[in-house]
Formats: structure tokens, sequence, C-alpha cells
């Protein structure tokens, strides 16, 4: 064999390798979602309040460090549901900060926000290590175990009947071809 395809070849494992590394390697991954707002109409007095939640989630395999729930302006009311530090700041910008120095491996902390005067609207969710992504989110029933337990071995004993009718047909079609 060429030595400078030897090299070529060296070289491109090493890449493929260290890229795959680097794909696979323990990082955070920070998200949040929104599960609901209400509005609610008091009369007396005459005010209308609304509630939203937040729920913020590191579903990776590393601490997220330094996390800013950026908001357009202060909410009226805001608390976490969870015990947690957290300071307050604005941004040149005039933006409102909410800031989390950690949130470790698989944590999850959730946020309610109780508003009057002006709604809380948030612009963005960021960390040290990148920008949280918003995740859609709906309500899905539980399903009994043994219905789950059920279905899974449908679903498996279906798969395993598939894979054994592909089997014997590439073998039959094997037959047919090397016996033209």
């Amino acid at each position: 064999m060429d030595p400078i395809l030897g090299h070529v070849i060296t070289g491109v494992v090493a890449l493929v390798v260290g890229l795959a590394l680097q794909r696979f390697a323990d990082k955070p991954k920070l998200q949040y979602f929104i599960p609901g707002t209400f509005m609610f109409d008091v009369t007396d007095p005459k005010v209308t309040l609304q509630t939203d939640s937040l729920t913020l989630q590191n579903a990776g395999r590393k601490a997220a460090t330094n996390i800013e729930l950026v908001h357009k302006e202060r909410p009226d009311h805001f608390q976490f549901s969870q015990a947690i530090s957290y300071s307050e700041d604005q941004n040149p910008n005039g933006e409102y900060l909410i800031k989390i120095a950690s949130l470790g491996p698989k944590e999850f902390l959730n946020i309610q926000y109780l508003s009057h005067i002006k709604p809380p609207v948030l612009r963005r969710v960021r960390s040290d290590q990148g920008p949280a992504q918003l995740i859609q989110v709906r309500f899905q029933p539980i399903y009994p175990k043994w219905l789950t337990v059920v279905v899974a071995v449908l679903m498996l004993s279906g798969f395993g009947l598939l894979l054994y009718w592909a089997i014997k047909m590439a073998l039959l079609l094997g037959k047919l071809l090397a016996g033209s």
C-alpha cells in the first residue's frame, strides 16, 4: 500500500473518531416549556389576573451553568416552586434577567408568574453552554402497566414474525436466483 494513502486513511479515521467523541460527550441540554396560562376576571375589585408557569429542565448529563431567563421587563410577581438561589439584574437593553448559578443533570425547576398590570414576556433562556430549547408539550394519558406489557409483547412478536418472513423470502429469492 502507498505510504501517503496510509497517512490519509489514518488522518480520516482520527477525524471521524474525534468528531464522534465530541458528538457523544457529556454536555448539558437545557430545555424549557410553558405548560399553561390562565386569566381570571375578578369583579370586586375589578382586576384581571393572569397566571403563567415555566418549567426549566436540564435533560443532559452535565450541569448547565450561569442560566439566564431574559424577560422584556420585570414580571409583576414570580416565585420558584423549589427553594433555589437566584439573582435579579437588568442588561443595557433594559431587559430583566433572572440568573441561576447552575442546574444539575436531570434537574428541573418551575417558576410561577402572577400578573395584574402587564403579562410576562419571556425573550429567551440561555446558559454558558448555549441557548435553551423551547419544547412543545401536551398531556398524555398513562395506561395501566398490564396494557403496556401486552402492547409491547404484541409489537415485538409482530416484528419477530416480520423478520422471520423477510429472511425466508430472502433465502427463497437466493435459491431462485442461484438455480437459474
